[in-house]
């Protein structure tokens, strides 16, 4: 069950991109909750899937408009038209290869898709943009040494790090140049009900439920988690703190539960599902250059006391009780 949200959106209108995706409907679920108005916008439009998962989070139906934000002008006749008080942009592609060419799908979708949605508000009077808020990534890090602060120069070591790394330079060179109000929220892992099975999280869930066998690395790794109902409240909560903030950082590494191993991580959800003989530690290699410790440095959002509400062990409790409960996700 949903916690109360920790602050109102009564009667603001706000846009969602990408609102079809795992962040997306969660961003778009918490603002209802706070009793915003969500438009939502996606390439996809209308998504069976999508609204499955959103009647399952207690979500009513909202308004989604079919939209490539590759087109300018047609995002800003959207704008215009429905003078949102905050975007929350949601919309990329999550490829996570090192393999691939640096015009790879996955860079470009992040990278063209961000610029594409600036030009669009850079279209708009000033006085009429919406507050921007983006969800970026503890993968822009990369290889870059600890502590992740926000300053710390970044090595991104797949596509889709490096495609979320050339959007954040896109907003903050426009927040720079103070032409819109906008925060980059490095997100930690993020996990949650409703994610499809690429991250470890949803993986291991999906197939303890079906008691298939687990292969996984030695699981030493220490990593920061978020539950996504936190991400996405803190998503929208830093657009109403730009809101009556000045100044406010546009770039904050986002709260997360303290670091766990991986290891430790997976016998929380194999004990709770009665599966950890399906477990195979050290069955796959750790990925090349992978570090031990890798997580944001969240002091500076410590300081603004931004704070995500969810202990891990809870956050996974919540996510694999919705999963026990939507067996249509996991066993198609």
């Amino acid at each position: 069950m949903s916690q109360p949200p920790r602050f109102s959106l009564e009667n603001d209108t706000i846009l969602v991109t990408g609102v079809q995706g795992f962040i997306g409907i969660h961003t778009a679920a918490a603002g209802i909750r706070a009793g915003a108005r969500i438009i939502g916008v996606d390439v996809m439009g209308q998504s069976d899937r999508a609204d499955r998962v959103r009647e399952s989070l207690g979500c009513p139906p909202i308004t989604i408009e079919t939209l490539d934000l590759l087109d300018t002008e047609t995002t800003a006749r959207l704008l215009r038209e429905v003078r949102p008080f905050m975007i929350v942009h949601c919309a990329g592609s999550i490829e996570r290869k090192t393999d691939a060419p640096p015009l790879s799908p996955a860079r470009e979708s992040n990278a063209v898709l961000t610029a594409s949605l600036l030009d669009a508000l850079m279209a708009l009077p000033e006085t009429q943009r919406p507050i921007l808020v983006m969800p970026g990534s503890q993968m822009e890090y990369g290889k870059a040494p600890m502590p992740w602060t926000e300053d710390r120069p970044c090595e991104p070591v797949n596509t889709y790090g490096a495609g979320k790394l050339a959007a954040t330079k896109s907003v903050l060179e426009v927040a720079g140049k103070k032409k819109l109000r906008a925060c980059v929220l490095r997100l930690p892992i993020v996990f949650g009900p409703g994610q499809p099975p690429l991250m470890f999280v949803p993986e291991l869930i999906g197939k303890a439920l079906r008691k298939e066998a687990v292969p996984m690395t030695a699981g030493d790794q220490r990593r920061a988690f978020v539950y996504v109902e936190d991400a996405a409240e803190l998503l929208l909560e830093t657009a109403l703190r730009i809101a009556h903030s000045t100044p406010f950082p546009t770039l904050l590494n986002a709260p997360a539960c303290p670091p766990m191993a991986i290891l430790d991580v997976a016998h929380i959800i194999a004990d709770a599902l009665n599966a950890r003989d399906l477990l195979r530690v050290g069955a796959c290699p750790k990925r090349p250059g992978e570090p031990l410790d890798a997580w944001p440095d969240t002091s500076l959002a410590t300081s603004l006391e931004l704070t995500a509400r969810t202990p891990l062990a809870e956050a996974l409790q919540k996510t694999i009780a919705w999963y026990q409960e939507n067996p249509w996700f996991w066993e198609e």
